[in-house]
């Protein structure tokens, strides 16, 4: 163990034991093991249909697993009773929870009939308890953040996807998340605004963000990444640093996975970021 290591231990910032998911007769997540510290960047990568977005939606709730154990920054969000059953939280306890993790979806999800500044002060105000004020300067901030200050009285409508999107990240940053899930953050853009976004996404990163991405941008996760998991049928097929999956992955899996990816980028090279 190296002498950082001693000095600065590692903080679980998301933890998951056991997790498992199912819609019916389908088995979606079959039982995931996994834990992000504290300024990781972990990046999801795996086919259609594996189960990674179904994954990130389970740490922040918005899907409720049969089975597992979700920990934010040490706080269970999942209770196991004696029986072997689980059962959630209150109400009140996830969304105090919840309140602390910051996500960016495919679809930017902002409010129409609102301006860039409004979308994002709108939770401040609401989940937050912050004033008008405060959260219009905390709003300004994380605009000036992602580079969309000049566009904070504009309405979506206005604004390109790429742009949509990091006002959605900027959205979130005014939260104070603890953590930020990014499900396919660039998948619904055209491939000439990706790279704004990525931009965005490759910031966070350098600042120390915790994030965890769903993200079918190969080179991106290679970069910034600081751990790769390949997920497949439900469970995590092999995980590791970037240079030792992408360069040296171990299952037959994850090999063949990377060579047909590998193949597409090569068919599609306006997708390569």
């Amino acid at each position: 163990m190296n002498t950082i290591a001693q000095t600065k231990p590692a903080r679980p910032m998301v933890e998951l034991t056991g997790l498992c998911k199912s819609y019916g007769p389908h088995d979606v997540l079959k039982g995931i093991d996994l834990t992000v510290n504290k300024g990781e960047v972990v990046c999801i990568i795996g086919p259609s249909g594996s189960g990674k977005s179904t994954l990130l939606r389970c740490i922040n709730h918005l899907e409720h697993p049969e089975k597992g154990i979700v920990r934010i920054d040490g706080q269970t969000v999942f209770r196991d009773e004696v029986n072997g059953k689980y059962r959630d939280h209150s109400q009140k306890q996830i969304a105090a929870v919840r309140a602390h993790v910051g996500m960016v979806f495919q679809h930017f999800n902002l409010f129409p009939h609102q301006t860039v500044i409004q979308n994002v002060m709108e939770a401040q105000i609401h989940v937050l308890g912050r004033s008008k004020q405060e959260a219009r300067d905390v709003g300004m901030k994380m605009l000036t953040t992602v580079g969309m200050a000049a566009k904070a009285d504009q309405y979506p409508i206005e604004l390109s996807g790429g742009q949509q999107q990091r006002v959605a990240i900027a959205r979130a940053l005014a939260m104070d998340p603890k953590v930020m899930l990014f499900d396919e953050a660039t998948s619904a853009l055209d491939p000439e605004l990706v790279g704004e976004v990525l931009q965005v996404m490759r910031k966070l990163a350098d600042d120390g963000m915790t994030m965890v991405l769903v993200t079918h941008e190969m080179a991106f996760a290679r970069q910034v990444g600081t751990h790769i998991v390949f997920i497949d049928g439900g469970v995590i097929v092999e995980e590791g640093p970037p240079a030792e999956l992408f360069g040296r992955p171990k299952k037959d899996r994850t090999k063949a996975f990377l060579q047909n990816i590998a193949h597409e980028a090569h068919h599609h090279p306006a997708e390569a970021a």
